[in-house]
């Protein structure tokens, strides 16, 4: 369950519970959504690129992520969508939509669009 990516609020729920019941009562919902996003995007990157070649990064946590080449280039930046200030309101609105607008940016950032 520690090393899970929810797909949404539910799952965050659950994963904060059983964060909570194992240790990290100092988690908050944000933390779980902030490190579902940033791994989420991590993994679409590893898959695409056949490779952890490209980080998922917090320019500004749960607002702004930016993806690094190998030497710390930014390669570029993933926002929530435009409607919503940050990731936390977008997932809370549409999980598949938010699950959406991240694999569209992450695509245009590989050059798979």
């Amino acid at each position: 369950m520690l090393h899970m990516i929810p797909d949404n609020m539910e799952q965050v729920e659950e994963k904060l519970a059983w964060m909570k019941q194992n240790g990290y009562e100092q988690t908050t919902k944000q933390d779980v959504i902030n490190d579902m996003t940033r791994d989420g995007v991590q993994d679409m990157l590893d898959t695409a690129l056949e490779g952890p070649y490209w980080t998922a990064r917090w320019e500004e946590a749960g607002q702004l992520l930016k993806v690094c080449g190998p030497v710390g280039d930014v390669i570029g930046t993933l926002k929530p969508r435009d409607e919503y200030a940050d990731f936390e309101s977008d997932l809370e609105n549409n999980a598949i939509l938010f699950w959406r607008n991240l694999a569209t940016q992450t695509q245009k950032l590989i050059g798979h669009d």
